[in-house]
């Protein structure tokens, strides 16, 4: 499994938009900082869960294509170990897994976010403190 260095500390506007349900808002956030981890492996997780974003942006508005989305993030954290970049990537990745699932058999996007998904940061690190991370 993929093992990468904490995201950086911006990462946590994303997940906190995420985190509200602005799944919109929180991929634009996800992608500010693609340029700050081009050179390692964060590049390959953001855009995870950009794609993870997106499809539950799709989701909730009703948008064709929100499976395909959280399909192709879900394909993107499969390298990655469950506490990957300070996010608890496991629950993210068995949570994806699901609601993929449930769109395959029927169940409509909105219904999928009747309980909305959360990023979960793991312990072992303080993000307020630690700005250039």
């Amino acid at each position: 499994m993929a093992t990468v260095p904490r995201l950086p500390h911006a990462f946590l506007d994303g997940v906190r938009r995420f985190n509200a349900g602005q799944f919109f808002e929180a991929h634009e956030a996800f992608e500010e900082l693609l340029d700050a981890v081009e050179a390692d492996g964060r590049w390959e997780l953001l855009l995870a869960l950009i794609q993870v974003a997106v499809g539950y942006h799709k989701c909730a508005s009703n948008h064709a294509g929100g499976d395909v989305m959280l399909a192709k993030g879900l394909a993107k954290l499969a390298p990655f170990a469950d506490d990957a970049g300070g996010v608890d990537v496991g629950a993210l990745r068995a949570r994806v897994a699901a609601d993929v699932a449930a769109l395959a058999a029927g169940t409509q996007g909105a219904e999928v976010i009747a309980s909305p998904p959360r990023l979960v940061l793991v312990p072992g690190g303080d993000w307020s403190t630690d700005p250039s991370r």
